[in-house]
Formats: C-alpha cells, structure tokens, sequence
C-alpha cells in the first residue's frame, strides 16, 4: 500500500513546534507558563462579544471570497482587496504558496536557520531544498548559480529564531534579485508588527510578478487557536491561490474577528511599546544568570546557553519541572547549545528568570 502513496509524503518528518502546553500540561498536572510560543505579550484585544454574535450564524457556510475580511487586510497593508489571499495560519500560506510555485524536482532555497515549515511544505510539494547560510548582515548568502536553478526562496523578517530584522531595502533588493530571474520569493512577515512594521514589503507585493509576503493574526493579536493570517500578492497569482486554495479553510468565527482585529492598531502599537520595555529587561536578566541573549527586534530572544555546561534539552526538561516552557532549539539545526524564549508581562518573565536560575543551579 506504501508503494502507491505520493513520495514526498510517504518521506515527510514531524516538524517540531513549541506551544506544547496540553502535552505539557498532562505531566505535570497544571497548566505550565508557556515562553516556547512566540505570542503578542498583550494577549488579544476583547473578541467575547463578536465570538458569541457569529455562532449564531454557524448554521451558514462561511463566504468562501471572503470579503470583508480581505477588505480589512488590504486596507491594512493598503493595497486593493484583490491582492488578499487569506489563509488558516501561517502554515497553511507556506504550503499553498509551494503547492502553486513548486513541481516535483523544483529546488526551494532556505536559509538556515530559520522556520522549518519552509523545509516540510516544499519537500511534500515534490520540490528539492537546499538550505543557505545567513551572512552578518541578515541576508541569506545566495550565489547566482544557485539562484538560476531555483524556482522559490524563502525569507523570514523578522528571523525566526534569531530574532534578526531585515531594513526594507534589503528585502527590496532581495525580490528584485529574484525578480529578474523568476523566482518565487515568500517573505514571512508573521513578526513585523511586534517589531518595526516600517520595514514591511507587502505595500510593494502587487506591483510585482514573484513576490508574496505572509501575514500572521495569530503572533501580532495573540490568536493562536483561531487559525488565521493572510498573504499579499500580484492579481494574478492571488486569483489562482485563491482557486487552489481548500474551500471554506477559515472559519466563520476567524474571519469576522480578524476583520474587527485588523482596526485594532493602537493594541499593536501598545504591544511594540511593552515588548521592547520587556525584552530590555530579559537581556538583562539572562546575562546575569550567565547566558548569552543574542541581540533581537521582536518578541522573543535566541539565548546561547553553552557556557551553562547544560544542553538544551536539560534545561528545557528542567525549566518545564518548574512549571515553565522554553523552546530546544536543536530542531532549527542549531545543535544543543541554544534556547529561545518568548517575552511576556514583567511578572512572568520574572518567573522564567527565576525557573532558568533555579534549573542552572540544579544538581541531578
């Protein structure tokens, strides 16, 4: 029966997250305080009401175009509601986005390291992937024959996990690159606005004919479990992702509340505010324990954890007995020696300084 399954499925490996809590929570016997996801600190502005107005209507299909809420997306990277395709999460996007752009045998560029959906969708797409280093400036390192045998290249801005911000002009000058030879480039912009969505590239997507930036409800408004970002592209490809796309993907209920999230930008304004207050002091609390925080522009921290004499497995599994999750970074390719958390309101964060300091003082 194997023998006459797709390949690229029959091959596909687990691509590991953090968020883990219900697993978590079932060994420990509460609910742990979750730094393994990188969610809005300010969690979401109220959606009670709204929630409880749209199961009225679950007797109905949602609207499969979408509308309103693509209208809500595209005034708020101001483009034309033509340029929206709207997605369940961001992991669904990615593996539209390599379903439409890759054929078997196509070769997918990634940098590393970096988000490992990239690696997952494009492989069961049938394409081939070759993974990139990242130079000093944030750039992945690209040579020109490596580009001419591409097909798509993936880009995360803000990276995840480093937490590395790209200037506007970079990632301009990367789509053109690409542009010039035909190549698909996504730029997954699920962090940009809890950090500086100046830099954001998606005003620029519809005047191009390769380019498509992703967007993520779920990091910028603290909505993991409703499911629901967007894409911004050109006409064309939009009208055929939006064909491709799995009919009715998104919910009723997500869509009416990213439509009312989508006009709450002083919650997000607020959030980059707390998040920066925030993020000061874990760098500061991290180096005091001994840890190495890399510099970061968003809501979470990659810390190098070498000099602990721990590897990150141990200390995620004692960080956990204390109640706290941190993220093993050894499944983005970074070896054993790196963690990253998440930054939270100033009373948790003080919890997970006070769970790391206890587990790096731990003797087994």
């Amino acid at each position: 029966m194997i023998n006459r399954i797709r390949k690229s499925f029959v091959m596909a490996k687990e691509c590991k997250h953090g968020g883990k809590v219900h697993e978590a929570s079932s060994l420990l016997g509460a609910e742990p305080l979750d730094f393994s996801a990188n969610i809005n600190p300010l969690g979401s502005p109220p959606l009670e009401n709204l929630v409880l107005e749209e199961l009225k209507k679950l007797g109905h299909y949602p609207d499969n175009t979408y509308r309103l809420f693509r209208r809500a997306a595209a005034d708020f990277v101001e483009v034309e509601p033509e340029h929206i395709v709207p997605g369940n999460g961001s992991s669904e996007l990615i593996r539209l986005f390599a379903e439409v752009c890759l054929e078997e045998g196509d070769l997918a560029l990634i940098p590393f390291p970096t988000f490992g959906e990239y690696e997952n969708q494009s492989l069961l797409a049938g394409g081939a992937v070759k993974k990139t280093e990242i130079g000093l400036d944030g750039l992945p390192i690209i040579c020109e024959s490596d580009l001419n045998k591409a097909k798509a290249l993936f880009l995360c801005n803000p990276n995840n996990p480093t937490g590395k911000l790209l200037s506007r002009d970079l990632v301009l000058d990367l789509a053109q690159r690409c542009e010039q030879k035909g190549v698909f480039l996504l730029v997954d912009e699920a962090f940009i606005e809890l950090s500086d969505p100046e830099q954001s590239v998606a005003s620029i997507a519809p005047s191009m004919d390769y380019l498509f930036v992703m967007r993520s409800l779920t990091k910028s408004f603290g909505v993991p479990g409703l499911r629901l970002g967007f894409g911004v592209t050109n006409a064309a490809l939009a009208k055929v992702m939006n064909l491709a796309r799995v009919p009715w993907s998104v919910s009723s209920i997500a869509a009416a509340a990213g439509a009312h999230l989508l006009g709450c930008k002083e919650h997000l304004h607020r959030s980059r505010e707390l998040i920066g207050e925030e993020r000061a002091f874990l760098i500061a609390a991290l180096q005091s324990l001994g840890l190495e925080p890399l510099p970061s522009s968003v809501n979470f921290i990659l810390v190098n954890i070498e000099r602990s004499g721990l590897s990150s497995e141990r200390l995620a599994e004692r960080t956990m007995a204390c109640g706290v999750l941190v993220r093993d970074c050894q499944s983005f390719g970074l070896g054993r020696s790196y963690i990253r958390v998440a930054v939270r309101g100033r009373e948790e964060n003080k919890q997970l300084v006070a769970a790391l300091e206890k587990a790096l003082k731990c003797r087994d």
